[in-house]
C-alpha cells in the first residue's frame, strides 16, 4: 500500500502554482508598461527635435524679416534726406 499524499504539501504546491501564475501576469503587465513608456519616450524625443527645428526656422525667418525691415528703414531715411 502506498503512502497517502501529504495534504499540506499538495496545498502548498497549488498555492505556489497560483502565485506563479499571478506573478507571470504581473510581469507581463509590467513589460507592456515598459514598452509603452519606451514608445512615449521616443515620441517625446521626436516632438522635441521637431520643436527645436521649428523654432530654429522661425528664428531664422524673424532675423530675415528684421534685416529686411532695417534695410527698408535705411532706404526711407535716405529718401527723406534726399528730399530735404
Amino acid at each position: 500500500m502506498s503512502e497517502p499524499d501529504n495534504l499540506a504539501l499538495v496545498l502548498l504546491r497549488e498555492m505556489r502554482a497560483d502565485m506563479n501564475a499571478r506573478f507571470d501576469a504581473i510581469e507581463n503587465r509590467l513589460d507592456a508598461m515598459d514598452r509603452r513608456l519606451d514608445v512615449m519616450h521616443r515620441n517625446g524625443e521626436k516632438a522635441l527635435r521637431g520643436f527645436i527645428g521649428y523654432r530654429a526656422i522661425v528664428e531664422r525667418t524673424m532675423a530675415s524679416f528684421e534685416d529686411d525691415i532695417s534695410s527698408l528703414k535705411r532706404r526711407v531715411e535716405q529718401l527723406e534726406t534726399a528730399q530735404a
